[in-house]
């Protein structure tokens, strides 16, 4: 049975590298699934380094295949998202995972319709982003009720996080240099320097609390208006829940703008944070947009640079004022 590759509009692949990456995709959902594929696309590629196909299988089904450089990628997803779903998460179900080609891991799920938020929410009204808040929000909740880990940072559900204070996820606090070129991007982190001091009681008294730290413009599918479910759940993180609202905050000012502050607002007014809890959130934010704005110059993209220059500004005044 002959095989239908399609493209989207953000395949820079050469047809020569789609084929061939194609026929390792359908080969291995034939053979993990012992069912024919009669379609596969090409998916975006994500900053974790995975490749990713949507696929239409013979009995009519549609999954998702994601295969990971790492050899054991996968190897708590199941486990994860059996936690979450018992918890009443729309989360994926694992059909099937396992080792692939060259040190490589992949799994198969089940395909979730719909987009990620990013590129739902120019469409939506302020009414149906609310409502998505109020359900991310009412789900996050939820995972907070699980066993807390004995440290902080990224770990499968039930295991314990890697470091010993949330701070140190942050990396080691930065000194200010003896002479720096008086750039934007300097000053924001001069201002970045000055307000992870004030925070640092705050993180001291932060319990590893389990959330889950992705669900932000991306992960969270959207179709028509409502929430589909959510991906990519492979860790979760331990320590403060708001990092999520706040790098959801600087993800919306990265790639969204005006069209996705509704939702921004609605997430917010969920959690309603104070005091120092709200400065930390708009810190989270201000440093996640910082960090875009120092790729972009790295990048030499000067559009993303004129854009989150003023948003991250906006973020750390807004962190400021609290």
């Amino acid at each position: 049975m002959a095989i239908q590759i399609r493209t989207t509009a953000h395949d820079a692949a050469s047809p020569r590298m789609r084929a061939d990456g194609a026929d390792t995709a359908a080969a291995l959902v034939r053979h993990a699934l012992q069912i024919e594929p009669v379609s596969l696309v090409p998916q975006l590629l994500t900053q974790s380094g995975n490749t990713i196909h949507r696929v239409e299988l013979a009995d009519g089904r549609t999954v998702v295949l994601r295969v990971s450089p790492q050899p054991a990628a996968f190897a708590h997803t199941a486990p994860n998202l059996d936690a979450l779903r018992a918890l009443g998460l729309p989360v994926q179900q694992v059909l099937a995972a396992g080792p692939a080609a060259s040190g490589q891991s992949f799994v198969i799920l089940n395909w979730l319709d719909g987009f990620d938020l990013k590129f739902a929410l120019p469409a939506m009204r302020a009414d149906q982003m609310a409502a998505v808040a109020e359900r991310v929000t009412d789900c996050q909740q939820r995972v907070a009720g699980l066993p807390a880990s004995r440290g902080f940072g990224w770990a499968p559900i039930g295991r314990d996080a890697a470091h010993a204070r949330w701070t140190d996820l942050f990396g080691a606090p930065a000194s200010a240099p003896a002479a720096v070129e008086a750039t934007p991007l300097n000053h924001l982190r001069a201002r970045l320097r000055a307000m992870r001091a004030t925070l640092e009681p705050y993180f001291a008294a932060c319990t590893p609390v389990c959330f889950l730290d992705d669900l932000t413009t991306r992960n969270v599918i959207v179709d028509n208006g409502t929430l589909s479910g959510f991906i990519d759940l492979d860790f979760v993180c331990y320590g403060d829940p708001l990092l999520q609202v706040g790098t959801t905050l600087a993800y919306l000012a990265a790639d969204v703008g005006d069209a996705g502050r509704a939702y921004g607002d609605a997430l917010v007014d969920c959690r309603s944070p104070s005091g120092d809890a709200r400065r930390a959130m708009y810190f989270y934010a201000g440093l996640w947009a910082t960090g875009f704005l120092a790729s972009a110059e790295t990048a030499g993209d000067a559009w993303r640079i004129r854009m989150l220059e003023p948003a991250a500004g906006a973020l750390l005044d807004a962190a400021e004022a609290c």
